[in-house]
């Protein structure tokens, strides 16, 4: 949000219209929201209970957003180019064809 001042020369006209500029260019046009709220802090919590409380499903081990799944039951398949692990491609197609036909 940008820092709105007054110089004492200003009048009460500017001081309106500088901070009335406040909803629609700092925090935006509550019409223009996509949940039920009609503030932005009512959006905000909206959005932060939603998220909050939210998990996904690989396999059948759940995890919520944020959290670490140290091991996973489950999954019966894996469909990637790639696997990636901390950063590193551990694994590529090819390879993994590769490492099939050798182990038999």
């Amino acid at each position: 949000m940008a820092a709105r001042t007054v110089a004492l020369t200003d009048t009460l006209e500017t001081f309106r219209t500088t901070f009335n500029s406040l909803s629609s260019t700092d925090i935006g046009d509550t019409a223009t929201l996509t949940t039920t709220a009609t503030s932005v802090v009512g959006a905000i919590n909206e959005l932060d209970s939603a998220i909050g409380t939210g998990s996904i499903t690989i396999g059948s081990s759940s995890v919520s957003l944020g959290g670490t799944l140290t091991s996973i039951t489950g999954l019966t398949s894996l469909d990637s180019a790639s696997i990636t692990i901390n950063s590193v491609n551990v694994a590529t197609e090819p390879f993994a064809i590769a490492q099939a036909v050798a182990l038999g």
